[in-house]
């Protein structure tokens, strides 16, 4: 019997794959990254200003996965990548103020 093993960097590519779908139908820009030497990360950005972007990896946790910006704070389990574009959503909007 032929059994396929999922390694951790592919468990966390396919998770941002399924996140970066959900950003992209909100208009926002995402380039996944998955250099073999660290774990593989999404850089979002607001397409009006691209200069206010955010970091994002998925990660295991003792209770699964979840989405977690760069410098660590965690955004949402990654079962719920709606809530976490959401999330990504509001830090990265444009406030007009006026």
């Amino acid at each position: 019997m032929l059994t396929q093993v999922m390694s951790d960097a592919e468990i966390a590519l396919d998770h941002l794959e399924r996140l970066t779908a959900e950003l992209r139908s909100r208009g926002l820009l995402v380039e996944i990254s998955a250099p073999g030497d660290r774990r593989p990360s999404a850089l979002v950005a607001n397409p009006e200003l691209t200069g206010l972007n955010e970091s994002v990896i998925a990660a295991r946790e003792a209770s699964g996965w979840s989405f977690f910006y760069g410098w660590g704070e965690r955004i949402a389990p990654c079962d719920e990548p709606s809530r976490a574009a959401t999330l990504l959503g509001r830090v990265l909007a444009v406030r007009r103020d006026g």
